[in-house]
């Protein structure tokens, strides 16, 4: 009896705890590009003075599954970019027409170097740069 007791007793001792203590929360993981083209992983937001900076523009559409992947590389490896829906933006539209005279969708302007549709490998090319 003083065995099943003990054991009943730490049971309700381990349900008050999980009731009435803060769940643990996970932090927030930072990826970002130093300067010397390396991905880091962090836990803390990466030093101002460390970051590499990137100059990266994207010209997409609402609908375009590759547009969606094109965000998805940039935002999975931490990198600012700035999009520009050429559906929506008339002025983004023909900023896009000056920069290619292709259609197409995603376009993206890395460091200056244009690349055509989600391109991974020129993406990452670009970037190194």
């Amino acid at each position: 009896m003083k065995w099943s007791n003990a054991c009943l007793l730490l049971c309700c001792f381990i349900l008050v705890l999980q009731l009435f203590l803060p769940p643990v929360s996970s932090a927030k993981l930072y990826t970002w590009t130093d300067k010397t083209g390396i991905v880091r992983r962090t836990y803390y937001p990466p030093p101002v003075d460390q970051v590499r900076k990137n100059q990266v523009e994207l010209y997409v559409t609402s609908w375009c599954p590759y547009c969606k992947k094109a965000i998805q590389y940039f935002q999975s490896k931490g990198i600012a970019y700035k999009a520009y829906d050429i559906e929506k933006d008339k002025q983004a539209a023909a900023r896009k027409q000056e920069l290619d005279s292709r259609s197409g969708v995603p376009f993206a302007v890395i460091n200056g170097k244009r690349i055509h549709g989600y391109a991974p490998k020129s993406y990452a090319k670009a970037l190194s740069k």
